[in-house]
């Protein structure tokens, strides 16, 4: 099946090139950092990006698993990369947007689609779950709701192929049922002389 990517997913799959990082074992979270000029810094506290003097930087909470700081990471990039603004002082909405588009990001850019399209999962999902997991060093959790997102998508490009190809069909039968009408109205008011 013919998979088509996002704009998000092209969006990442760009970035990915620019950082010359082609699969999961050469992504690592400090040179991504450094590509970008991101500080990293560990802290007793949640996660987040700060701003300050035009220089970015990511704080990460220490107490989390390398997993958990990873995801975090690639959460608060998508801040660096995307969004502007203080984010205490905008609108609540503009901040929820913000937030929901930095969520998409984070599943997408730990596990990229171009690289999961590269993998042969396993048919039984704990096996995929775990494997996705495992090579992308994200948690079991992520992992599991990274591989329902992957799904959705490609089954609504299955239903939308599927659905093109049910018009398709049904625009032929409907030509050819105008032709045959035509056809009979043409017979119906024949009038014939002698």
């Amino acid at each position: 099946m013919t998979y088509f990517l996002t704009h998000l997913e092209e969006d990442i799959k760009r970035l990915y090139a620019q950082l010359q990082i082609s699969g999961p074992a050469y992504v690592d979270m400090h040179r991504i950092a450094a590509e970008f000029h991101v500080w990293v810094h560990y802290e007793d506290t949640g996660s987040m990006m700060v701003k300050h003097q035009g220089l970015y930087s990511i704080i990460l909470n220490r107490a989390l698993s390398p997993e958990e700081q990873w995801q975090d990471f690639a959460h608060e990039l998508c801040h660096v990369l995307k969004h502007t603004g203080n984010h205490f002082k905008m609108h609540k909405l503009f901040r929820e947007l913000q937030e929901f588009q930095a969520k998409q990001f984070m599943y997408h850019f730990c596990v990229p689609t171009f690289m999961l399209l590269q993998m042969k999962l396993p048919n039984l999902r704990q096996q995929a779950t775990l494997q996705i997991a495992q090579t992308f060093h994200v948690t079991w959790a992520f992992a599991e709701k990274r591989l329902a997102l992957f799904e959705q998508r490609r089954a609504g490009i299955r239903f939308q192929k599927e659905f093109t190809s049910y018009l398709m069909r049904a625009d032929k039968v409907a030509e050819k049922e105008i032709v045959y009408q035509t056809k009979e109205a043409a017979h119906e008011t024949s009038e014939v002389y002698s």
